[in-house]
């Protein structure tokens, strides 16, 4: 079983991922005949006026607070690094969704879409390992309270 600091690692690994991959060109933005822009997490931050800025920045700002968290001692930072990582998901998955990105998007995907992807799937790796080697969820280490209960309980009444 691997050492969960190798696992802290590979997270952290992933969200810088996430926060790199949004100064790069997420999404090229084609403007007929004057040509295309590239949209950066920069430009989120010059105009927050629109919904989609405001998907964009909370993304990164979910993966910043991620990272934020593999270097501060808090209780419960597995979890709070795990909601991190889903939020900055969900936010981005809102944000393409929302410019009818998965249309067309080999045509409008930059560099940092692909970074920022990479990331979310180091991220992933790593809670799906994490949730597998060592039961860290509650849920699960309740149900084995209950099927070890359930069961003394069954070896009594033979």
């Amino acid at each position: 079983m691997a050492k969960k600091s190798s696992f802290n690692l590979f997270y952290l690994i992933g969200m810088i991922a996430v926060v790199a991959g949004s100064f790069l060109p997420i999404i090229r933005i084609s403007l007929g005949i004057l040509g295309k822009i590239d949209f950066t997490i920069v430009d989120a931050f010059k105009d927050l006026s629109n919904l989609d800025s405001w998907l964009a920045l909370l993304m990164f700002v979910a993966a910043a607070v991620g990272i934020i968290l593999c270097f501060v001692k808090v209780s419960n930072a597995s979890m709070l690094k795990t909601v991190c990582l889903l939020a900055s998901i969900v936010l981005g998955l809102i944000f393409f969704a929302r410019g009818n990105f998965f249309k067309d998007w080999f045509k409008i995907t930059g560099f940092g879409f692909y970074i920022i992807l990479a990331g979310w799937v180091i991220g992933l790796i790593v809670f799906v390992l994490i949730i597998n080697l060592t039961g860290m969820l509650p849920l699960v280490q309740e149900l084995r309270k209950q099927r070890k209960l359930l069961k003394e309980i069954l070896d009594e009444e033979e």
